[in-house]
């Protein structure tokens, strides 16, 4: 497309459109596969280093919090090594905002909006349609053991406001999703990264119930993606996916 600008109809100069947020933002150095394979070979890592938790800790529904915490914390750092030492502007890629404040604002809203549209809408017409299809009745899998005590309850909500958005949010959208987009365009991008998204919140139950949860996070992933898309940074992704958990894990909460 050309950079040049026509003259207005009353001979008037011309007045530049502004870019997109994020339009000017360099592209992935890293390719989807790469990224899927580094995620993998770190997420390994991380299951190693989480191992002791397991002879220290006794009860089943903290260590499991716990070492997920421990996990992600260790995923992310691992990630921004690998950014660092294999692609040199990766954060220019991603895209990290020189004024917080509006992205700050602007997730708090999506994510506050975005809970009840995926629990609601979605989650409710991919009900229906898998107690359809399996003659069952559908319930989502347990995300939170029962029974946590005050430090398992702490724990949850480290982990869920403050840790699973800064790690979900670095892979799935800053280097998955930018990758596909980059080389394939948003659509690609979005249902590739949302698939992603939907297939690690997989937990063990019949298949009705994973696959409503899965179904239900691909949507999510999605919405996400759309948001990083016009915003052009993760910021606003990683506070709306924080207030996103913070709605869910106040109902979860209230009503166990």
């Amino acid at each position: 497309m050309s950079d040049v600008i026509p003259p207005r109809p009353d001979g008037s100069p011309p007045v530049p459109v502004p870019p997109m947020p994020g339009a000017e933002r360099p592209k992935a150095t890293w390719r989807w596969w790469e990224a899927i394979l580094v995620y993998l070979g770190i997420t390994l890592v991380s299951s190693l280093v989480t191992l002791p938790l397991f002879g220290v800790i006794h009860s089943k529904g903290l260590v499991e919090l716990t070492a997920s915490l421990l996990s992600a914390i260790v995923i992310i750092g691992l990630l921004v090594l690998w950014l660092r030492a294999s692609h040199p502007g990766w954060q220019g890629a991603i895209g990290f905002p020189k004024r917080l404040w509006p992205e700050i604002r602007a997730g708090l809203g999506f994510g506050l909006l975005l809970y009840p549209v995926v629990t609601l809408g979605v989650g409710l017409i991919v009900t229906m349609l898998l107690q359809v299809v399996s003659g069952h009745t559908v319930r989502s899998p347990r995300q939170i053991p029962p029974h946590l005590s005050a430090i398992g309850v702490s724990v949850s909500v480290v982990y869920a406001v403050l840790v699973a958005p800064v790690h979900e949010e670095l892979f799935f959208r800053g280097i998955l999703f930018r990758s596909l987009r980059d080389r394939h365009g948003f659509w690609v991008g979005a249902l590739g990264s949302g698939a992603a998204f939907g297939l690690i919140h997989y937990l063990p139950a019949p298949w009705f119930n994973s696959m409503l949860l899965i179904l239900v996070m691909v949507f999510t992933g999605f919405a996400l993606a759309y948001l990083y898309e016009r915003r052009g940074n993760i910021v606003a992704n990683m506070v709306a996916h924080a207030m996103f958990n913070v709605v869910g894990l106040v109902l979860i909460m209230v009503f166990r």
